[in-house]
C-alpha cells in the first residue's frame, strides 16, 4: 500500500508542461462569454434571468439565491459579473480571484434558471475550479507581461490528472446511464435509439421522414458511442490521444447533427489536455523551424 501511495504522490508531483492548461484557461471562458452573447443576441437575457414575478421564466423561490434582495436586476448583474470575470481569466489578469467570483456567479445563474443549467455548464464550472489550483495563469497571460513576471514552463501534474479523472467519470456516467435507461442502444433490430436522438425535433438536425428505414448507420453509430464512452479509462493510459481522436470526431459529429448550444465546443476545448502529447511536440517543432 505504501508503494502505491508513493507512486500516486510521485505521479501528482511530476512536472508537466503548463501550456495545455494555459490554452484551456484561454478557451473555456471564451465559450461562456460567447454563449451569453448568443443568449443576449436572441433577446432572452431578461426571460432567463428574471424570476416569474418580475416578468421572466424562472420560478426559483430564492432559497439559495445570494442576490435575491437586489430585486429584478440581480440576474442581469450576475451575467455582467460572469462575463467580466471570464474575460479576465482568458486574458490572464487577476485569474484566481476572477475564477472564484466567476464560478460563484455562474453557479448562481444556474440556481436562478435551473432548466438552463445544462450538463456542459456544470462540466465547465468543474474545469474552471481545477484551473484555480494550477499555474495556468503563469503562461501565455497578460498578467505576466504587466507584472514583469517570468512565465512558468512546468507545473505539478496533479491538476491535469484531476481533469482527466473527471472526464473519465463524465464519459463513463454517460455510457452507463444510456445502457441502464435504454438498453436498446446495443440492439440490432427495431428503431435505433440514435435515430430517435438525431431526429428529435427539439435537438436533432435530421429529417425523420428522409432517414426513415435507414437503420444500419444508426445501429453502428450507437455501438461506437457506447464503446467510446465506457472506454473512457483509456484517458489514464499512454494511448489517450487515440481515444481523444475518436472523441474529437464524435463531438464534431454532434455539432453537425444536433443543436446543443455550446456543448460540443465546450467539450472540444477540454481535448487540449487530452491531446497534449500530440500537439505539444508538433508546436515545438514548428517553433524550432521558425527560430532556425
Amino acid at each position: 500500500m505504501m508503494g502505491l501511495w508513493r507512486g500516486f504522490v510521485a505521479a501528482c508531483a511530476r512536472p508537466v508542461d503548463t501550456r495545455p492548461l494555459a490554452v484551456l484557461r484561454i478557451l473555456l471562458p471564451l465559450c461562456v462569454v460567447l454563449d451569453l452573447a448568443r443568449v443576449a443576441s436572441l433577446g432572452l437575457l431578461d426571460d432567463f434571468f428574471r424570476t416569474w414575478e418580475h416578468g421572466g421564466l424562472s420560478t426559483f423561490s430564492g432559497d439559495h439565491w445570494l442576490l435575491g434582495s437586489l430585486g429584478p436586476h440581480a440576474g442581469l448583474l450576475l451575467v455582467g459579473v460572469l462575463g467580466v470575470c471570464m474575460l479576465l481569466v482568458s486574458s490572464g489578469l487577476a485569474v484566481r480571484p476572477a475564477l472564484l467570483l466567476g464560478v460563484l456567479a455562474y453557479a448562481q445563474l444556474g440556481h436562478l434558471y435551473p432548466p438552463g443549467d445544462r450538463g456542459i455548464d456544470r462540466i465547465i464550472r468543474v474545469a474552471l475550479l481545477v484551473l484555480l489550483f494550477s499555474r495556468s495563469h503563469r503562461r501565455w497571460a497578460l498578467g505576466n507581461r504587466l507584472g514583469g513576471r517570468t512565465p512558468e514552463e512546468t507545473e505539478p501534474a496533479a491538476p491535469q490528472l484531476v481533469l482527466l479523472w473527471f472526464l473519465v467519470l463524465v464519459y463513463m456516467a454517460a455510457g452507463t446511464s444510456k445502457l441502464i435507461q435504454q438498453p436498446d442502444w446495443l440492439a440490432w433490430s427495431g428503431t435505433p435509439v440514435l435515430y430517435r436522438v438525431l431526429t428529435d425535433p427539439m435537438a436533432g438536425a435530421f429529417d425523420h421522414v428522409a432517414w426513415s428505414g435507414v437503420g444500419l448507420p444508426f445501429f453502428i453509430g450507437g455501438w461506437v458511442t457506447i464503446l467510446y464512452e465506457v472506454g473512457a479509462p483509456m484517458l489514464l493510459t499512454r494511448w489517450r490521444h487515440w481515444w481523444g481522436t475518436i472523441g474529437i470526431a464524435l463531438h464534431v459529429g454532434i455539432a453537425l447533427t444536433m443543436h446543443l448550444g455550446m456543448f460540443s465546443v465546450g467539450m472540444l476545448c477540454l481535448y487540449v489536455v487530452v491531446m497534449a502529447d500530440a500537439w505539444l511536440p508538433a508546436l515545438d517543432r514548428w517553433q524550432a523551424r521558425r527560430r532556425g
